[in-house]
């Protein structure tokens, strides 16, 4: 029997500040800064329980979505202590409930891995998003290292079963394919994490 990625996320959602703690420790800083250059309104895709909230700077108008319900409940407490407005709403990121040029900016923090149509999610953010506006996403990709590539699609065959996460994916690519235009793309960690940045032209 097939387990949606909603099911997946749903069970593993008490434990995921857990499997997050080490990457909060470690990109903490990082993030903080890459987060200040969000502005306005903001649709935030994939919170979780939503522990990269304190990494954002105070004063936005976000909007997070996410396909769990149980991971928006386990995040309710970090929006409510956010000095600024953050709504959380149940929404599939390939399938969004907003009007045309909704939002100043979008974010995603490694969430294009688990999204089962990425492309189509990528254009669903370019649709909403005004144009000028940015995407900020802070996510893992397939390294283009022959040694790095090859353990992320060992353990790819691994975490595709338990959590729908996708460690093969060429994440700027697919930016690059649904429309955006990329601006930045920096490595984090390696060439594993990336910071990348596009535009709406």
């Amino acid at each position: 029997m097939t387990v949606s990625a909603k099911e997946k996320y749903n069970r593993i959602s008490r434990y995921y500040d857990f499997l997050k703690r080490g990457d909060m420790l470690r990109w903490g800083e990082i993030q903080t800064e890459f987060f200040g250059q969000l502005k306005g309104r903001v649709l935030y895709v994939g919170p979780g329980p939503g522990p990269e909230i304190v990494n954002f700077p105070p004063g936005l108008d976000i909007a997070a979505i996410d396909l769990s319900v149980n991971m928006l409940k386990q995040a309710r407490s970090r929006a409510a202590r956010y000095p600024g407005r953050l709504r959380l709403v149940n929404m599939n990121a390939e399938h969004l409930g907003f009007p045309d040029n909704s939002f100043d900016n979008a974010l995603s923090v490694c969430v294009f891995c688990t999204v089962e149509n990425p492309a189509r999610g990528l254009e669903e953010l370019r649709r909403v998003v005004k144009p000028g506006g940015r995407i900020f996403m802070f996510e893992h990709v397939l390294s283009k290292n022959p040694v790095y590539r090859l353990i992320l699609e060992f353990m790819n065959l691994l975490t595709v079963r338990m959590s729908g996460t996708h460690l093969d994916r060429d994440t700027v690519e697919n930016v690059r394919k649904a429309g955006w235009t990329v601006e930045s793309d920096r490595n984090v960690y390696l060439d594993v994490v990336k910071a990348i940045t596009a535009v709406k032209a």
